[in-house]
């Protein structure tokens, strides 16, 4: 029994919040169907605020046993205070999923639009657990009234892709209101979800001001890694987020002249459930091979073994907190208030 990671999106679909009432909140209920059982649900996405072509960023961890017909269901639904209504839906063979360009399949729902689902296979990794500050960062808001309107920024996590010709979107953060200097709330995230486990695979963080009508707006981006995130970390000997230092700050940059749009510094970055192991990069030099002592000499006691060198291995400062014991399981809850774009 293998496992394998889920993830889904949608484009186009249909429009169901009513006359003069908006754009539907789509949200996912994802079900595990096997040859001869009933349908299991296994969870459902978050709600992603006014929008007809949502990117979900919640992400299921499925057990698979190759070679069995296993099918994942997924109906959408737009979240209203009224009742929920049905968006569309369609059905998916896993072992289909896994042999698509890219893991990636996509289907016509019933109701209209197409829902796209990406799978592939998982292995724990431990945990990353983040918090991020934003410093300054650049207003896109305007004047209002004649007074400077002040975003409410959010940021994404991206990782590269298998091809490494694009990018997939692992994080979304809640929006804090109404600053240029967002302290965003601690995330924890899982390391197969964010880079498979390759603390120097490429990830893309981008900042955006969340807006109401869905059409949020950009406020710049920069590159790095986990490693990177961990050489980053950043806090002030007073241990006051207010005070932290710029010297490993990441500058947002926007469009082609790379326009910069603030700064952004790492105030936690600690790795959970995983040993970070120093690995030598060049073996232990060998002895040289001992000569037999001329026969007119008279015998010697053997010479005292020379110790070879230990080879340098590099530190890397990470911080590390001993595994966090296994949650217990519960049933897949309702999902959750939307704070995200």
């Amino acid at each position: 029994m293998s496992k394998v990671q889920v993830s889904l999106y949608a484009r186009n679909l249909p429009n169901v919040a009513g006359l003069f009432k908006g754009t539907s909140d789509p949200y996912a209920i994802v079900k595990k169907l096997t040859q001869g059982g009933s349908p299991v649900e296994i969870g459902r996405t978050e709600v992603v605020k006014n929008t007809l072509s949502p990117t979900w960023t919640k992400r299921f961890i499925v057990d698979y046993e190759l070679g069995h017909t296993t099918f994942l269901s997924f109906a959408v639904y737009d979240k209203t205070d009224k009742g929920d209504k049905p968006m569309g839906s369609a059905m998916f063979n896993i072992a289909n999923v896994l042999a698509a360009k890219g893991n990636t399949k996509g289907k016509h729902a019933k109701g209209g639009g197409t829902i796209f689902v990406k799978i592939q296979k998982y292995e724990e990794k431990g945990t990353l657990r983040l918090q991020l500050k934003g410093i300054e960062l650049k207003s896109t808001e305007g004047l209002g009234l004649g007074i400077l309107v002040k975003p409410d920024p959010y940021f994404e996590l991206h990782r590269l892709t298998i091809d490494r010709k694009g990018w997939d979107l692992v994080h979304r953060s809640p929006p804090v209101r109404n600053t240029l200097d967002p302290v965003w709330a601690e995330a924890v995230i899982d390391l197969g979800t964010l880079c498979r486990g390759d603390m120097n695979l490429p990830l893309r963080i981008k900042v955006f001001d969340h807006e109401k009508n869905g059409k949020h707006v950009d406020m710049g981006e920069f590159q790095s890694s986990v490693n990177g995130l961990l050489a980053s970390k950043n806090f002030s000997a007073t241990q006051d987020i207010n005070q932290a230092d710029l010297a490993s700050a990441f500058t947002l940059r926007i469009g082609k002249n790379k326009k910069e749009m603030g700064q952004v510094v790492v105030l936690r970055a600690d790795l959970i459930g995983m040993e970070t192991v120093a690995r030598s990069q060049d073996p232990a030099p060998s002895e040289p091979p001992k000569q037999d002592p001329a026969p007119s000499e008279p015998p010697k006691q053997d010479p005292a073994p020379t110790i070879a060198a230990a080879p340098i291995v590099p530190e890397v400062a990470v911080a590390y907190t001993p595994p966090a014991p296994a949650p217990a399981p519960h049933s897949p809850q309702p999902p959750p208030a939307s704070y995200a774009p």
